[in-house]
């Protein structure tokens, strides 16, 4: 299992010496498949997973790439596996996992806007953490509607929800909010361009 800091994951691999019989794990997100397979060969088989905390608590899921039984048995024991066969796909997805500072920002300033509104701390977290949840299963729950629909389902005509997505919209903040994915993108694959 390869779990050491993208920083320092060169100077610390390349000092090992893998066997062609080492079945390896790297945990180590902004490293290409392609790079450590370099850095431990002739290791004979490398498998990129990236679990995220909350698997602690069996919620959330792991990336593999490429597809590994062992591996699958392993983090499946930990909450649902998600197996990809090209590195590109399990790049794209490993952006996903750069927002949760955000999210978590996001829900912090409706908390700071309830309680400047005299909602005590304790009843704004336990609301904004219920709602939250509550919108956390509506893939689920509605397993036919994409992300758009739903965004379109709960935007009702005329209503609270629409105005805060139109006005979230004319100040481009899915647009600030795309770039910022495809910086990540860049810097986990490396493009410079």
């Amino acid at each position: 299992m390869l779990a050491v800091r993208p920083q320092i994951a060169h100077d610390v691999l390349s000092a090992l010496r893998f066997r062609r019989d080492h079945r390896l794990i790297s945990l180590i997100a902004t490293l290409s498949l392609k790079d450590i397979e370099s850095l431990t060969a002739p290791a004979g088989h490398v498998t990129k997973a990236l679990p995220m905390p909350m698997i602690a608590h069996r919620l959330g899921a792991t990336i593999i790439c490429p597809p590994d039984q062992g591996a699958g048995a392993l983090f499946g024991r930990l909450g649902k596996v998600i197996e990809v066969a090209d590195a590109g796909e399990f790049d794209a997805l490993s952006v996903a996992t750069a927002t949760y500072a955000s999210y978590f920002k996001y829900l912090e300033t409706i908390h700071s806007w309830l309680t400047r509104h005299g909602v005590g701390e304790g009843i704004a977290r336990d609301y904004i953490a219920s709602l939250f949840k509550a919108l956390g299963a509506a893939p689920e729950t509605s397993p036919d509607a994409d992300f758009r629909h739903l965004a379109q389902d709960y935007a009702t005509r005329g209503g609270i929800n629409e105005q805060v997505l139109r006005e979230l919209t004319a100040h481009n903040m899915f647009e600030a909010f795309a770039e910022s994915l495809d910086g990540i993108h860049r810097r986990i694959t490396g493009d410079t361009k």
